[in-house]
């Protein structure tokens, strides 16, 4: 396959990359019930899948702020900080809100940084539709002050976005392989700004929606050989719907297209229990600030 980037992480997956992509939803509350006023499926990993592809504006709940579109995997980053009512929590590069959404629906007090004041815009309408609440600060993440620390800081770093090409086929021929050293250059100033935001003892999720490398679990290996006081949270089997084969030798997330999460309940269109296949290609690490 031609284009201007192409690397070996592509070609292990070229079969998933060339299917096309679900349609999935993030819930606020109440996904089985979703699942079964859509017609769709409730995953294990706790999103809804749609079999059909109608206008998302037209189906039900969208107006009343019910749902937001979200690939399956994309929702995973956000899930693995666990139970986080109550907790302060920064969302860095928060544009276009599906994460700090679902953090607030979880009941995250969520500070949203986002650089771009025509994205954290977006991040604002998004938000004011699904009827949530966050603080949104419009700064450059790699240098974003505050007067205080968080309980856990998701980062979902800019990248070549290489796992969704499903959905963006154009990455193939726009990205060229310098992108990827220029990029992961700037993923490494965030994420070593990023732990600096945590509280002792708190909780670190980096990801990108990339399936090279260099921008997934060669930053965490810097971050961790950096002398930063940080340690790994493996990711366990089974925690927030994950498989065993998602989960990295190191403990890691990383998700492929050509997977496809598992049923949680069958409903509406695909009773019969056939899931659409495929999820979007991310990696995600979970570390710890040190206590003290």
């Amino acid at each position: 396959m031609g284009g201007r980037v192409w690397s070996r992480a592509l070609e292990a997956h070229r079969g998933g990359l060339l299917e096309p992509a679900a349609l999935d939803i993030t819930a606020g509350h109440d996904e089985r019930l979703w699942a079964e006023r859509l017609g769709g499926v409730l995953l294990e990993t706790g999103s809804i899948r749609l079999g059909g592809h109608a206008r998302v504006e037209a189906l039900p709940g969208f107006d009343e702020g019910a749902w937001w579109v979200q690939d399956a995997a994309a929702a995973l980053p956000a899930r693995l900080l666990g139970d986080v009512k109550g907790l302060a929590i920064a969302d860095l590069c928060a544009s276009p809100g599906g994460k700090t959404a679902l953090l607030a629906a979880s009941g995250a007090r969520v500070t949203a940084v986002e650089l771009s004041p025509e994205r954290a815009d977006r991040l604002r309408s998004n938000l004011a539709r699904l009827k949530l609440p966050a603080d949104i600060v419009v700064a450059d993440a790699k240098t974003f002050g505050s007067e205080r620390t968080f309980d856990a800081v998701l980062l979902d770093a800019p990248c070549s976005a290489t796992g969704t090409i499903r959905r963006h086929p154009d990455i193939l021929r726009l990205r060229r392989p310098s992108d990827i050293a220029r990029l992961a250059e700037q993923q490494w100033r965030l994420l070593d700004r990023a732990w600096r935001l945590v509280r002792p003892g708190g909780r670190l999720v980096y990801a990108t929606c990339s399936l090279e490398p260099e921008e997934g679990e060669g930053q965490i290996a810097r971050l961790l050989g950096s002398g930063a006081p940080l340690v790994r949270e493996p990711i366990v089997p089974g925690e927030a719907g994950i498989r065993s084969a998602w989960i990295t030798a190191e403990g890691a997330l990383r998700t492929v297209p050509s997977e496809t999460p598992g049923l949680r309940m069958p409903a509406g269109g695909h009773a019969s229990g056939q899931v659409p296949p495929g999820m979007d290609g991310f990696y995600a690490a979970r570390v710890r600030l040190a206590a003290t």
